[in-house]
């Protein structure tokens, strides 16, 4: 059962924590911004979720889905940070799981226009509003682009 979720955005605080931020980073990774790393991404949040909620493949479907959707959406879509990766993190909020795709921001020759604020389109984008329970982006002060979306925990997975 997923519950409604309270502002997902770190550093906003949630009327439902008296404001107190519970976020917790529980795994980061860099990949080098390649097809590949749509797999590995997908692989690394399947068992750092798992082993962390003690939830089981079966119960990761839908959060492997839209990791792919952002990391895939990344991978052709964005420039990589200045390394030639892109960072992935995962972070436990309260009651909920929010997964972040750090790039470098739009490729050369693609800017967005200013009323496009999310980087995914079409069904990517049909997906996250059908999936996840609240997502966005923002831009860091050095270019990079974050994406980021949020799931809430099934009652039945153990919380550390």
């Amino acid at each position: 059962m997923l519950v409604p979720a309270p502002s997902l955005e770190l550093g906003i605080p949630s009327a439902w924590n008296n404001g107190k931020s519970s976020g917790r980073l529980i795994g980061e990774i860099d990949l080098a911004a390649t097809p590949p790393a749509v797999r590995l991404a997908r692989s690394y949040v399947r068992e750092l979720v798992g082993q962390h909620f003690g939830a089981d493949r079966s119960e990761l479907g839908d959060l492997e889905l839209l990791t792919s959707e952002a990391v895939t959406n990344s991978v052709l879509h964005a420039r990589p940070r200045r390394d030639g990766t892109i960072m992935l993190a995962v972070l436990h909020l309260d009651r909920y799981v929010r997964v972040e795709v750090t790039d470098g921001g739009p490729a050369p020759g693609q800017p967005r226009p200013a009323d496009e604020h999310l980087p995914v389109h079409g069904q990517g984008l049909a997906l996250l509003k059908a999936l996840a329970t609240d997502f966005g982006t923002h831009r860091g002060r050095n270019g990079t682009s974050t994406f980021w979306f949020g799931m809430g925990v099934k009652d039945e997975w153990r919380l550390p």
